[in-house]
């Protein structure tokens, strides 16, 4: 790319002296023109917290600078990632950024385009949990709820900018054009100045951090030197109007004081008093979040004196009892998931949540939305939150019936006693205390699984109901014949299909198998793949199959009510496998 060197940074850097908040200001500004003036196209990654609102606002800054120096402006991308999980409050005040974000640029002439990055179906977290794909994540173990709620949807969006921006650009389009504008600081922490250190993070040359793995993943840290003092003061230099922006800060500024228990350094600055006093730094994410040991942030709002955050105590029940109860043996499923091929056995361990456990989580969370439902009906307003969709919930239905949890539609079941019924399930707020020594006291214990049907023909990825009726449509992979699925790069539902099904087919689902207990929970995979409702994975055919032919080994052992005791499980699948032995000796 052509260098048009307006401004060198590092003649304005020295890292021993200190720069005033202006200094910092104008540095960050002219380096992100500078950006633009090689020739590379700039998206913000933008939360709406206090550092990335500060880095999109020196981001539209240094774009009107360079209109009215007469420079072509290129669009302005700005990522925002919606986990589906944010704290309701934080989430409205975010809608209202974006909103105003838009009609700033309308009214400046700028060209910005928002993206808000939202997980599939299939990284859907709460789906997952209640699913049993998956369990909470806790200080320690790993931070997969991050990955797959942020990091991959962004991720995504990212290469869609990309794409948008390589057809524009065509032959001029090089592997560096596309530079993210990030909030990270090393202030916050040692460890963030740590890590921002190892990455090369920097405030004045944008840096790739995929390097190492031969990808490109160029980032610039624009307040990378900002102290949080700096931060809340350019933020009391918005909301005092001494600087204009897309925003005026104050919903911001509110919500820091209710999250940080009314302390907030912004009004401090707004009055001139900064002296002796530690900026608030108080944090907000996932209502859901179990890797802290408790939301200081939603229960400052809870504890907000005019009661005016209330209704979002139901979260955070849901939250305390899920994290209450992850140790729990009885809240385990005990069975692994993967059969020794040679041997047919199948290890006793620790795994996802329990059927009982899940089905109780459903519950609680269809309670909560039922509830704000309720509530949005009689004020005539719009819900606050919602919890589960009705793509999500067949989702769970789905994963059930991969799981061999529970029945053929039990989810959608309980969706209608919750929201036609009226019943009710309040999450406990006396919670218990679970020792994570107990969950890992036991080893893993081998013992038989595999019966004679377990590789039959139907066991897996076919639909016996739809074979016999000859209409089964099949796809052949590798020599193995499975439902030939409708195929989307995720797990996914239709939304349009979800919403026919429940009108139109889920009545006549539910009389056909409710009644019958003895009915595999695979049928509900079978029932909504063949109907085209759902879509599996591209090349998730094997893994739905043998996923499948384990839960179908479930119910033919009827093992589904002792999945959360080791115990029984041992017992049960011992004697069995002594039993067979014996058969076999006999014959």
């Amino acid at each position: 790319m052509q260098h048009l060197l307006v401004f060198d940074p590092q003649d304005a850097y020295a890292p021993d002296q200190e720069m005033d908040l202006e200094a910092k200001v104008r540095e960050a500004i002219e380096v992100i023109k500078l950006q633009v003036h090689e020739g590379r196209r700039l998206v913000v990654a933008c939360s709406f917290g206090k550092d990335s609102s500060v880095t999109l606002a020196l981001a539209l800054q240094a774009m009107l600078e360079l209109k009215e120096e007469g420079h072509r402006v290129p669009e302005l991308h700005v990522m925002n990632s919606d986990t589906l999980l944010e704290n309701p409050v934080v989430h409205a005040y975010t809608q209202g950024e974006i909103r105003a974000l838009n009609a700033y640029a309308d009214k400046v002439g700028l060209p910005v385009r928002v993206w808000v990055c939202s997980p599939s179906l299939s990284n859907n977290y709460l789906v997952n949990i209640i699913g049993g794909r998956t369990i909470a994540s806790m200080p320690d173990n790993s931070a997969k709820c991050q990955q797959s709620l942020k990091a991959v949807p962004l991720e995504r969006t990212k290469r869609r900018i990309q794409s948008l921006l390589k057809a524009e650009l065509g032959a001029t389009w090089q592997a560096d054009t596309l530079i993210t504008l990030v909030g990270t600081r090393r202030d916050e922490s040692v460890v963030r100045a740590r890590n921002m250190a190892k990455r090369g993070e920097s405030a004045h040359a944008a840096v790739n951090l995929d390097a190492e793995k031969g990808g490109n993943n160029w980032v610039l840290s624009p307040i990378a030197d900002f102290s949080t003092m700096d931060v809340f003061e350019y933020m009391g230099c918005v909301t005092s109007g001494l600087i204009t922006t897309y925003s005026d800060f104050e919903a911001l500024t509110q919500v820091y004081r209710d999250s940080a228990a009314g302390e907030c350094m912004v009004n401090l600055f707004s009055s001139g008093k900064t002296q002796g006093r530690t900026a608030c730094g108080a944090r907000h994410g996932c209502w859901s979040c179990t890797r802290v040991q408790s939301d200081k942030s939603m229960e400052n709002m809870l504890a907000e004196e005019s009661g005016k955050h209330s209704w979002m105590k139901p979260l955070n029940d849901f939250r305390n009892y899920l994290k209450a109860r992850h140790y729990d043996p009885a809240a385990r499923n005990w069975l692994s998931r993967t059969v020794n091929p040679k041997t047919g056995t199948i290890k006793i361990a620790p795994n996802a949540y329990s059927p009982d456990f899940t089905l109780e989580l459903l519950r609680y969370a269809l309670t909560i939305d039922a509830q704000e439902a309720l509530w949005a009906r009689r004020h005539g307003k719009a819900v606050r939150f919602q919890l589960l969709r009705m793509t999500d919930i067949i989702g769970i239905d789905l994963l059930w019936g991969r799981y061999a949890y529970q029945q053929p539609f039990t989810a959608l079941k309980q969706y209608q006693d919750i929201y036609e019924k009226g019943m009710r399930y309040p999450v406990p707020t006396e919670l218990p205390h679970f020792d994570r020594k107990a969950m890992l006291a036991m080893p893993a214990v081998e013992v038989p699984f595999a019966d004679e049907f377990y590789d039959d023909m139907f066991e897996g990825l076919r639909s016996a109901s739809h074979a016999s009726a000859g209409c089964e449509s099949l796809i052949e992979k590798g020599g193995v014949y499975y439902i030939d699925a409708n195929v989307e790069d995720e797990f996914t539902v239709d939304e349009e299909g979800a919403e026919l099904f429940v009108e139109f087919e889920l009545e006549h689902a539910l009389a056909h198998y409710g009644p019958h207990t003895d009915v595999a929970p695979s049928a509900t995979v079978n029932y909504l793949l063949n109907l085209g409702t759902a879509s599996i994975n591209k090349g998730g055919h094997s893994e739905w199959d043998r996923m499948l032919r384990v839960g179908n080994q479930i119910h033919r052992h009827k093992l589904q009510p002792v999945l959360n005791d080791p115990q029984a499980l041992i017992a049960r699948l011992s004697a069995w496998g002594q039993a067979s032995e014996r058969i076999i000796c006999s014959n």
